[in-house]
């Protein structure tokens, strides 16, 4: 019963549902059956779920005792439970959500001629629709709703005036926000994975709609219509300005801010990947607005990435002080198994970057982390440690230790190569004379090497010869 249906479903309940759920299966209105009750209350009562304290017979013996185990009564005992805690969840869903739960009424009294009744829930809807955030579904919502109105409307008289512009004005701005979101997924997706997409349907008509009309009014449209530009066409600067700008807007939700702040980031990294350094402020400047206004924050934590990401960005800068104050603050806030390491190992890295080379040693030979590619970004600067001050001895033997750790890696596909090209290239610039044309030669293979780790740091120490 550990891999069944019913326990997945189950087990993603949480506390408040579990109190509801117990009361649903105890009405006969939800639910007829003794057994099925007996059942999950023989699932609540375990101390632990696994698949030796789930198992389909321990559950037989606890419906019953003095009966032997009989497997297919077993599997339409489970059947029946698993409908009974579908039927739950679809209610529990459908209660939670206020708005769903008024359009339905409003419906219902329409149908059953109940119209005073009906009007008065068409505006507590509408109400609700205005205290929402006005994203693409709040659209669809007030197409929704404009539609119960035109269809009363059109059974009352012929001489009334119909809400038809109001029912294709929402039905329009939901299908451009809805088309200009997934054309923006689609086009992350062929960059990512070379994936290739059939022509999105309107597109091009959507496109020029908004940028020959006056759209300011929809905040929503305006953040897809630029961030499918900003991907697009990365050389118009202007989208990534104009995207930026919406961070601020006041009808726009937190999430849909971290939706904004996360193309920003991306935008500039790429922009630094292409020598645009200049960018490299910009996207610190965007994380620092991501920590500020929680908006980078996903259930108060903060990913290992944009946490890596902000100090590496911050030391680049020199804000030595500011990175020393973040590491300090903000390790709390990742996921709870990550926090020491990632505390400790940006701590050595800070360390590295202010040139206390000693420090920045001992810290990293202290641990071994459990983390793939932090325990390889340890392992690379004690590689630059021990290059910059002339342990030879130890540098050889981690060369030897990291290109072996390399090709046991099976999961590196994507980074073994650049790390191994690192190896490569220091072991040559080890033995290169103070020679002119043996600095030119080998600076040249560097910069037409195209994976490699650290190439900003190698090309330093040849032109140090």
């Amino acid at each position: 019963m550990y891999q069944s249906k019913l326990y997945s479903l189950y087990k993603t309940l949480d506390k408040k549902a579990l109190r509801k759920f117990k009361k649903w299966i105890h009405s006969p209105a939800h639910n007829e059956h003794v057994f099925v009750q007996k059942l999950f209350q023989f699932i609540r009562t375990r101390k632990a779920f696994n698949a030796y304290t789930l198992q389909k017979e321990r559950a037989w013996k606890y419906l019953y005792p003095k009966e032997e185990y009989r497997d297919l009564r077993m599997r339409h005992i489970m059947s029946i439970a698993l409908e009974v805690l579908e039927n739950f969840v679809r209610n529990y869903l459908s209660v939670e959500d206020v708005f769903y739960q008024e359009k339905i009424l409003t419906k219902y009294f329409f149908e059953h001629k109940l119209n005073k009744q009906a009007y008065k829930k068409l505006e507590k809807s509408q109400v609700l629709l205005e205290d929402s955030t006005p994203d693409e579904q709040y659209y669809y919502h007030q197409y929704e709703l404009e539609l119960l109105k035109l269809e009363q409307l059109s059974q009352q008289n012929r001489t009334n005036d119909l809400n038809i512009t109001a029912v294709l004005g929402n039905a329009r701005l939901f299908f451009m926000i809805t088309t200009l979101r997934y054309a923006y997924t689609a086009l992350t997706q062929q960059n990512l994975r070379k994936v290739e997409y059939d022509t999105i349907p309107f597109l091009e008509h959507i496109l020029t709609e908004v940028a020959t009309n006056n759209y300011s009014a929809y905040p929503l449209l305006q953040v897809y219509y630029h961030s499918y530009y900003t991907l697009k066409t990365p050389e118009e600067v202007q989208h990534f300005v104009l995207l930026k700008s919406y961070l601020n807007h006041k009808e726009l939700s937190i999430k849909e801010k971290r939706f904004i702040l996360l193309i920003c980031i991306n935008y500039a990294a790429k922009q630094i990947n292409l020598g645009k350094i200049g960018y490299a402020k910009e996207a610190l400047d965007l994380y620092k607005y991501g920590l500020e206004s929680r908006c980078i924050f996903v259930e108060e934590k903060i990913s290992a990435f944009a946490y890596k990401n902000i100090v590496t960005l911050a030391l680049n800068l020199k804000k030595f002080d500011w990175v020393a104050s973040f590491i300090e603050n903000y390790s709390e806030y990742l996921p709870t198994h990550l926090q020491e390491n990632y505390k400790h190992f940006n701590t050595a890295k800070l360390a590295f970057d202010r040139g206390d080379l000693k420090k920045a040693m001992q810290l990293l030979i202290q641990v071994e982390y459990d983390e793939l590619l932090l325990n390889i970004d340890a392992k690379v600067i004690l590689l630059k440690i021990y290059y910059q001050e002339g342990y030879n001895d130890a540098l050889e033997a981690l060369l030897e230790s990291f290109r072996v750790f390399l090709h046991r890696k099976k999961d590196l596909s994507a980074y073994k190569k650049s790390y191994i090209n690192l190896i490569l290239f220091i072991r040559k610039i080890q033995g290169l004379i103070s020679d002119k044309e043996a600095v030119d030669t080998i600076c040249r293979e560097i910069n037409n090497t195209q994976q490699l780790a650290e190439r900003k740091w190698l090309l330093q120490q040849v032109k140090l010869k």
